[in-house]
């Protein structure tokens, strides 16, 4: 009966504890190949740093990147393009955040705003314009 309960006991400490950093590393990638970019974010919000070896800031660059590729080129059908493009800035604009050297950020923030600027009564807001011109552009 004392095997038994220690049994139970152990397995129960194995099954709560928190993810090995493979383990996140593994989810996270496997979200983003699933397009749950949301749901990456939230573990990686929820993941202590310290308790794991997983490059979390390298694994959010990677994520908001490929949100905002997501958005950009492929994103919900029933979103207007606007609202598409306007929430790709936002996730390239966490993405330059936390590389402000990520080339591929930048090249596909230039190439929006570059549309944005052929139609003069279209804006992707100030907000946004504010956030890029604090990240050197400027709009």
């Amino acid at each position: 009966m004392r095997y038994l309960f220690l049994s139970i006991v152990a397995l129960f400490f194995i099954s709560c504890s928190n993810k090995t950093p493979e383990n996140v590393s593994e989810r996270v990638n496997q979200l983003i190949a699933e397009d749950n970019y949301t749901q990456a974010l939230d573990i990686l919000t929820n993941t202590d740093p310290q308790q794991s070896d997983a490059d979390i800031p390298k694994l959010k660059e990677k994520t908001y990147l490929n949100y905002g590729l997501y958005l950009e080129y492929r994103g919900p059908e029933d979103s207007t393009m606007r609202d598409r493009m306007t929430s790709a800035l936002e996730q390239y604009i966490e993405v330059l955040k936390l590389n402000p050297d990520n080339q591929k950020a930048r090249k596909e923030i230039q190439q929006i705003m570059g549309i944005y600027q052929t139609m003069p009564d279209k804006s992707p807001g100030e907000d946004i314009v504010a956030e890029l011109n604090k990240l050197g552009f400027d709009y």
